[in-house]
């Protein structure tokens, strides 16, 4: 009920009218759900995107396709199964103390703010012990859309703990996907997708932050004060 009344054009119905008929589909759903998790599978309908391309700032050029952020939208009942699976996940990163601890964006406390001030603090102490600061930005260029499935994988196994049935529904989560561009009334055919996460998606975001992982520790073991965000 949370969830942003958005109606995807896969959606069999629409999201407003879902959650008025919830009470009586509601045992449905949840059988939905906790047979996808329970076997590790993830339902092939839910794994076709329909994609709107959204120009990153309203002053570029829309004739420049570089200029666009491919944005996927997908179906509701999809969502709500990642909703799930992220409370999971989340709590399992942090209980474990998993998380990269220097990495905001998608977590809880960890903002822009929190950036900046990390950043600043660093600089200031620098300067405070006579040093000289040398700042290196660093942008991931379409980041979401470069992850290799088998790598995440392996990353999810080895660096998070994510074994046996757990792993199968991410494996699934990840293989076999589709999309296609819809744009004025005009759908393109489907193509599959063998790299990346959703941009859109709920799961996308903490999957990349896990992806990049081993990122901190490379920078960590040379001695160099850090801080990510998001994809940057």
């Amino acid at each position: 009920m949370s969830s942003k009344t958005s109606t995807c054009l896969l959606d069999p119905i629409p999201t407003k009218f879902f959650k008025d008929i919830l009470p009586v589909i509601l045992n449905t759903i949840i059988t939905i759900i906790n047979t996808s998790l329970e076997n590790g599978y993830v339902p092939q309908s839910f794994k076709f995107a329909v994609i709107k391309p959204l120009l990153k700032k309203p002053n570029l050029d829309p004739d420049i396709l570089a200029n666009y952020r491919p944005i996927s939208n997908l179906p509701f009942i999809s969502k709500v199964l990642e909703k799930v699976v992220v409370k999971q996940l989340y709590r399992h990163l942090q209980d474990n103390s998993l998380f990269e601890k220097f990495q905001s964006g998608y977590r809880a406390y960890h903002s822009t703010e929190t950036a900046l001030v990390k950043v600043t603090n660093d600089l200031l102490l620098a300067a405070d012990a006579g040093l000289v600061s040398i700042l290196v930005l660093l942008d991931l260029s379409a980041a979401f859309d470069t992850i290799d499935h088998n790598i995440l994988l392996q990353r999810l196994e080895c660096e998070v703990g994510i074994r046996g049935k757990a792993l199968c529904w991410f494996k699934s989560y990840l293989s076999n996907r589709y999309q296609f561009v819809h744009v004025n009334q005009q759908s393109s055919p489907c193509s599959q997708v063998s790299y990346g996460v959703p941009q859109g998606s709920v799961l996308g975001p903490i999957l990349f932050l896990l992806y990049m992982l081993p990122l901190g520790n490379i920078i960590r073991s040379h001695d160099i004060n850090f801080h990510c965000y998001a994809d940057d």
